[in-house]
């Protein structure tokens, strides 16, 4: 027969092992379920953000910066879908030189203490007449997750900040509108 205290120690033993597994392994794991809802939620952050960024452009306090250069700035989540925010980035950027094409220059925003690429670095300190500007706005922008009794909704937030003086020159929240490519009935 077991010791009470032995077998509490194995019982024990059995527990932590189980739950460094968890933590470990499964809990980083994702269905093909969670795939599918993240894609479906990257395609329409995507959808809700070409529009975001047009209603920016389009802004009487936006356009009298024509010819201005945003520095996109890394997306950030906040939400608790993990989502990639790299590839959220490089959209946006994409979508903002698309859209902005003949009135506005985009790249992605160098911040100080950044560890880029030193050969950027150097290039654009040997900037010439053909080189693009630096930055003279930054385009923040963060998913944002709300929770009510009711439903859960993701917004799209964006700013934008004057680089010479850090204020906001504008800022809207949009719905992550759910695209009729990624919601049709099965």
């Amino acid at each position: 027969m077991v010791e009470p205290t032995s077998l509490c120690r194995r019982l024990l033993g059995v527990f932590v092992a189980g739950v460094f597994s968890l933590t470990a392994v499964g809990c980083t794991h994702l269905t093909p379920a969670m795939r599918a809802q993240q894609k479906a939620l990257t395609t329409d952050i995507t959808h809700t953000a070409k529009k975001a960024l047009s209603a920016m452009l389009s802004s009487p306090k936006i356009r009298q910066l024509q010819g201005a250069v945003f520095g996109v700035v890394d997306v950030v989540d906040e939400t608790n879908k993990r989502l990639n925010t790299e590839q959220l980035t490089q959209m946006v950027l994409k979508t903002l030189q698309e859209v902005g094409k003949d009135h506005f220059f985009a790249k992605r925003a160098e911040v100080e203490g950044d560890s880029g690429d030193s050969t950027i670095k150097q290039a654009e300190q040997m900037r010439g007449p053909t080189t693009p500007k630096p930055a003279s706005l930054f385009l923040n922008t963060s998913i944002i997750q709300r929770a009510s009794n009711e439903y859960t909704e993701n917004i799209l937030a964006l700013s934008v900040v004057k680089v010479s003086n850090g204020l906001q020159v504008w800022s809207q929240e949009f719905v992550v509108s759910h695209s009729p490519q990624t919601h049709q009935p099965k």
